[in-house]
């Protein structure tokens, strides 16, 4: 049997409008050998019904439903069962641009096993309202984007990143903290663009609520800093700790709308802008307005 380069692992919930359209991008990849692992997380629409036709006409697909509940434990459960080389976790609801799996996985393939090795892309935003639409993440030449889509991913990262904890509403932003404060891993930055990222609202997050809504999102989100630092503090290195130990106080201050407290928090200039941004009612409105710019840093 030909050994996996990618395994492609899906967590979706109530996506009966988007599956196929996602799972057809995922499925037209050429030039590597890869399954797709689906993981249902509890829908109560049509979702699993659509999966489980298509799961019995494409011999790539294998398709599970959560023994748990919650995005980031049916992610946890997908990546469980992966055989590939890579793995890359991917959103019932976007797309998977023609040719870009391949793409990605040359860009990592060459590198040793025997060091965590993380592939980085770009994304593209889709939306039908033209301010979130059409924006590609991040803009500058040589760099992938850190949240938004999965990275691939080789198994000693993985034996890292996953699992992530249950009590986070999503695993990206778990992932993006590994990546940043883990140090001698092979991060690998391309231009490929390996999701068309669809902003509607049916997403766990998206700049189309309004701020309360929004804060509260990110709030729960964002615990896991102190969550990460709690569980791997004895493995970093003290310049990462103290990267990590700013972005807590950095978000305890913007939680509290403190723009001063924000802007003396010890982290990077780029991400006192990023809290700034979403401190407040007035910063967000802010920030909506002018989304194509704050959304390419």
């Amino acid at each position: 049997m030909k050994s996996l380069d990618v395994s492609v692992v899906l967590a979706v919930k109530n996506e009966q409008v988007y599956i196929k359209s996602a799972i057809s991008s995922v499925l037209s990849q050429t030039g590597l050998n890869y399954e797709v692992i689906v993981v249902d997380d509890g829908s109560v629409d049509q979702t699993f019904k659509i999966l489980e036709q298509i799961a019995a006409n494409e011999i790539k697909v294998r398709l599970f439903r959560n023994p748990s509940s919650g995005k980031c434990s049916a992610f946890n459960f997908g990546v469980a069962q992966a055989a590939g080389r890579f793995v890359c976790i991917f959103a019932g609801d976007d797309i998977m641009p023609e040719g870009s799996l391949s793409a990605r996985f040359a860009s990592v393939k060459e590198l040793p096993d025997n060091i965590p090795t993380v592939g980085l892309c770009k994304i593209i935003t889709m939306s039908d309202d033209k301010k979130f639409d059409g924006h590609l993440i991040p803009r500058a030449l040589g760099r992938g984007a850190l949240s938004g889509v999965s990275p691939l991913m080789n198994q000693l990262a993985l034996n890292k990143i996953f699992p992530v904890p249950d009590v986070l509403p999503n695993e990206d932003t778990w992932m993006e903290i590994a990546i940043l404060h883990f140090e001698s891993w092979n991060i690998v930055h391309s231009d490929i663009v390996g999701c068309a990222w669809r902003c509607h609202s049916g997403n766990s997050i998206n700049m189309r609520v309004n701020f309360p809504e929004y804060n509260d999102k990110v709030s729960i989100r964002m615990r896991a800093f102190q969550l990460f630092y709690d569980k791997y503090n004895a493995e970093l290195s003290e310049i990462s700790k103290r990267r990590l130990l700013g972005k807590v106080r950095c978000e305890k201050m913007r939680s509290a709308g403190d723009v001063i407290g924000v802007l003396s928090s010890p982290v990077r200039f780029v991400d006192k802008l990023r809290a700034l941004s979403i401190t407040n009612a007035w910063m967000y409105a802010l920030r909506k307005q002018f989304y194509g710019i704050f959304s390419g840093w």
